[in-house]
């Protein structure tokens, strides 16, 4: 239970123009202390529950994880600044319904092998896009296909 090497894998990148040391050593500090909760908790699980309780256990709480991540932690693989910015301004709640619409995009494409079934595009709300001098308001609609972001200023 806990992060493991993804601290160091994923801290660094979103460190580096801010304070990287003291961040590090947070997310350092912050492994250490699930490592002790499991050594702390595991024996009195195993005894209680047995092994299969007490693994079932944490493995519930890795599929709770599973869940929470796949709901709000955008993907973030090959992009440039400019481009996480633009996906880290995506709200929580459209990002969270694009990845179950992304979700049974996968179950219907891969599982069910429907290969006339299109990939999900993000809708957001309208964006005030300014233009020189001019302001226009525009819906936006952003596309994850091929793990880039591509934003598209479409007319109403």
């Amino acid at each position: 239970m806990g992060f493991g090497i993804i601290n160091f894998l994923f801290a660094i990148p979103a460190f580096y123009t801010i304070d990287t040391f003291g961040r590090m050593s947070m997310a350092t500090a912050l492994t250490w202390f699930f490592n002790f909760l499991l050594a702390v908790t595991f024996p009195r699980f195993q005894d209680a529950f047995h092994n299969t309780g007490a693994f079932g256990y944490y493995a519930a709480w890795c599929m709770v994880g599973w869940v929470l991540i796949l709901l709000f932690v955008p993907e973030t693989k090959d992009l440039t600044l400019e481009q996480l910015d633009a996906r880290f301004s995506i709200p929580s709640k459209s990002h969270a319904r694009f990845a179950l619409k992304q979700c049974l995009f996968v179950i219907r494409y891969y599982v069910l092998r429907r290969t006339h079934t299109k990939r999900p595009v993000m809708d957001l709300p309208p964006q005030e896009i300014v233009y020189g001098e001019e302001k226009m308001d525009r819906p936006r609609k952003i596309s994850f296909d091929k793990e880039e972001i591509l934003l598209s200023h479409t007319s109403q």
